[in-house]
């Protein structure tokens, strides 16, 4: 997942992006604008058919990578988990 993650970065940022480390902050150092993060994050939940919690939305300029893959990683268990339970 990271390395999907780390392409979907990539494309949106707005700035030529070689690779993306974990401590590498969304908003500063893979230069993410709001209207790039916004559009990062629907392909995110188009991709993995997932929702990010709107109260987790604003925080994420200031994200480091690492976190921004765990937050993923959680919001796809959590959605496979109600699918499972359904």
């Amino acid at each position: 997942m990271r390395d999907d993650l780390e392409r979907m970065v990539r494309e949106n940022a707005k700035i030529d992006l070689r690779s993306v480390a974990d401590d590498d902050r969304l908003g500063h150092e893979l230069g993410l604008d709001s209207q790039a993060l916004l559009t990062l994050l629907l392909d995110i939940e188009d991709r993995f058919e997932i929702e990010i919690p709107q109260e987790q939305v604003a925080g994420l300029v200031g994200i480091r990578f690492a976190d921004f893959v765990t937050l993923v990683e959680s919001a796809v268990a959590a959605t496979a988990s109600r699918e499972g339970a359904s």
